[in-house]
């Protein structure tokens, strides 16, 4: 019979106290990444209503275009009827991205875009929206501020 090895108290506790400490020296480093991705995700949200406005503009062949209502801060994708334009889709943002816009793009049915540019910012990045007049969307790098 060999003898059983296994750690102390005393090495189990340092241990676990030197792992509590490097956790709270890591932990914070994690937070500047969600908002990040937060701010990222919301900017694809963005883009992918913009090409979905797009996109319902050239099947339906009527004329499309993304909004923005600041009561309860949420985009809308509206469509021309009878000369005015009527709330299709609203879709909620998240509240800590602010955006502003040259123009709010619109697209007509065959495609082609009131161009605009789409500005979103956080407290922390910020970023750009382009909606060419060909109907082009591209979006522009994520930048810290």
């Amino acid at each position: 019979m060999g003898l059983e090895r296994a750690f102390t108290l005393l090495e189990t506790l340092l241990s676990l106290g030197l792992l509590g400490i490097l956790l709270v020296i890591a932990v914070p480093d994690y937070f500047p990444i969600l908002e990040r991705q937060r701010f990222e995700n919301t900017a694809s949200e963005v883009r992918g209503l913009l090409e979905e406005a797009q996109s319902l503009a050239l099947t339906r062949q009527v004329s499309h275009r993304l909004g923005f209502d600041l009561s309860d801060h949420s985009l809308l994708i509206e469509h021309k009827r009878s000369g005015d334009y009527e709330i299709l889709q609203r879709r909620p943002i998240d509240k800590s991205v602010s955006l502003e816009a040259t123009r709010w793009p619109a697209f007509g049915p065959f495609g082609f875009a009131l161009s605009g540019t789409v500005l979103l910012h956080s407290s922390a990045f910020q970023t750009s929206i382009i909606v060419s007049s060909v109907g082009r969307i591209r979006q522009m790098n994520v930048m810290k501020k």
